[in-house]
This record gives C-alpha cells, structure tokens and sequence, in this order.
C-alpha cells in the first residue's frame, strides 16, 4: 500500500484531496457514464457493462465497474436511462446509481439537440483497518475502521448530433458538499465537453476522430485525443492518448507529462446484436509497469421502424 501512495502521489498529486471521476477508455461507445442527455439518443434499448482494473499487478491499484442501461420512451422525443457505478482504489470506494431523463428536440431534418438530467447518490467509504501509516503512532488523519457517507448527486448535460457530428457538454456533482472534518475525499465538480465526427474513407472504411476535455478548474485540464477506423460496419480499431494541459493552472508541463498515457482499444459486433470491446492502457510514467485493462460488451434491442430494423448508429 505504500508503494501505490507513493505513486499516486506522483501522478495525482494536484488532485489528491477530492474523490476524482472514474477513468474509463470505452466511454465513447457509451457516452451515458458522462453525460445524461445521451440517454436514448440511439432510439432503441442498449445495455453496456463495462469492468476495468487500472495497473494490474500494483496492490490496492483502482477499479471500475459500470452497468448502464437506457432507450427512448414511448413518447418520441424523450429518452431515459439508468446507470450504475461502482470504483475502488486502495482503502477507500465510490458506489453510485443515476437515473437519467432526456428530451430531444428536432433542429432540421438531420439534427437533434437533446438536454438531460440525472439524479442519484453515491455512498463514499474509507475503510481505515486496510491503511498502514507505516508508524506506531497514531495518525489523526487514518480513521479506526470503516467510515461511510452517502451523498446526493445532480447531473445536467446537452448533446448535439447530425448524421456525422456530435458535440456534447455535461456537468457532474453539482450537489455543493463541504465538510472539513469528513476523513473522506468528498467529490469535485467535474465538466465534460466532447466532439466528434465521421468520415467516409471508402465504402467499407469509416474514421472517426473524437475528444474528450475534463475540467474542474483546481487541477490540470484532462484531455482525451481518440480516433478510430470502423471497418465494415463491424469493427472498430483505435487509440486514445490522454494527457493533461495547464488551461487553468500554473503547473510546469514536465510535472503534466506524468499525466501521460496510451490506450488501444478495439469493438467488435459479434452479431448486430452484440458489442464486445477490449482496451490496453499503457501509462507514460512512473507507472508504466503496470498496464491497465477495461472490457465492455453491449446489447443492443434492435426493432422495426417504418419498414426497416433500426441499428445502433455511429455516433
């Protein structure tokens, strides 16, 4: 356990006293785990379930498990969701659980701006029996034993979309909480702007470049640079490099190239049905041992609209 702190010290140590956002690789395939309006924007019912553990081999190294499930309504312009988050790093866990509404509102023929809204609460514990201070003294700061506290959530987020583009903006955690005696890290509020598009290279051939910026305005900018070739309307291939800039901050950027790290990252659809995706992560730091891995499979209720099955589209 003292090793992990260590580390985490060096790369997180702008961010180490606030519960930060868990880190997934595959959220792009499921943009519901950042942003509520996503919820039914692929007018049919999807389940995604995605479990990742981040530098495999380090002991008390974080976990993440998600499991979000979401679809239109019978009122066409409007989509709800539900999602459900579970993260464990070291002594200290985060479980949530959100349910989402989102209404779409019809621009032209090709776009759609949708809003929406998630409410929930996630229960943070630290269990202080699993910290070593490493000392025979006392530390005021470790409690005795396991400490809890459930907190109330609000998300709100707006997601714009055509048949090639996209562009959402979401907030998280918009509940103010402020206790200076909690021995728990109580959450940030965090801001996620996302953008992409979808180009034809050939018939068969599509690319899809994409970004991800997280913000909290106390620690460096988090951006996230994708880009992925589907290749017969089956499979996707891709990498995601994700760093840190100093938009907000003074930090030097050799303190932010410890940020640094590459995920490759592949989706197949074993049927139309079927989704399955895995990620390898590789940190560019003094973590770069220990590789993290993520997995998702998603399912996919497809149905019949005027006469045609409707598939799950590209953005």
């Amino acid at each position: 356990m003292q090793k992990l702190l260590v580390l985490l010290g060096i790369v997180l140590a702008p961010a180490a006293f606030a519960q930060q956002a868990p880190q997934y690789s595959q959220y792009i395939f499921n943009e519901l785990v950042v942003n509520p309006a996503y919820a039914g924007s692929k007018e049919i019912l999807s389940i995604n379930g995605t479990y990742r553990t981040q530098w495999t081999g380090l002991p008390g190294a974080p976990t993440s498990q998600t499991l979000s499930v979401d679809g239109p309504t019978s009122h066409k312009n409007l989509g709800w969701g539900v999602h459900l988050v579970n993260d464990e790093i070291g002594a200290q866990s985060q479980t949530s659980a959100y349910g989402a509404l989102s209404t779409r509102i019809r621009l032209d023929r090709y776009s759609d701006l949708a809003l929406g809204v998630a409410v929930g609460a996630s229960q943070y514990v630290l269990d202080g029996t699993r910290l070593d201070p490493g000392s025979e003294m006392p530390d005021q700061a470790i409690p005795e034993g396991r400490v809890s506290q459930v907190l109330p959530d609000v998300k709100i987020g707006a997601f714009f979309n055509t048949e090639r583009f996209y562009v959402g903006l979401s907030a998280a955690n918009l509940v103010p909480f402020k206790d200076d005696k909690t021995e728990i890290a109580t959450p940030r509020r965090h801001f996620f702007l996302s953008s992409g598009y979808v180009f034809d290279l050939s018939r068969d051939i599509r690319l899809k470049p994409s970004i991800l910026i997280k913000e909290d305005f106390r620690s460096p900018t988090a951006v996230d640079l994708n880009a992925f070739v589907l290749l017969y309307n089956r499979l996707w291939l891709g990498a995601s490099y994700r760093t840190a800039v100093p938009m907000f901050t003074n930090q030097e950027m050799k303190q932010l190239d410890k940020r640094n790290a590459v995920a490759l990252i592949a989706q197949i659809y074993a049927t139309k049905k079927l989704r399955i995706g895995y990620s390898y992560d590789i940190s560019l730091n003094e973590l770069k041992n220990y590789s993290s891995h993520e997995v998702s499979v998603g399912y996919y209720f497809l149905k019949k609209k005027y006469g045609r099955i409707l598939t799950p589209r590209n953005l």
